[in-house]
């Protein structure tokens, strides 16, 4: 199984794309986001359970 890496992941265009490669893909993905004023990681409850999801808070 492939991963990708998603950059700002927890932002409104980062979260929307890992729902959607999620809902169609089977790659895993690693999510890094700061959480600044953009990230928010209430964005991923849709995939909070799903482990193929990492999220990885840092910069």
């Amino acid at each position: 199984m492939r991963t990708i890496l998603v950059t700002g992941g927890a932002g409104f265009i980062g979260s929307n794309f890992v729902l959607e490669w999620l809902s169609e893909a089977d790659h895993a993905v690693v999510n890094l986001d700061k959480l600044t004023y953009a990230g928010n990681i209430q964005n991923l409850e849709g995939v909070a359970d799903d482990p193929r999801h990492v999220f990885a808070h840092g910069d």
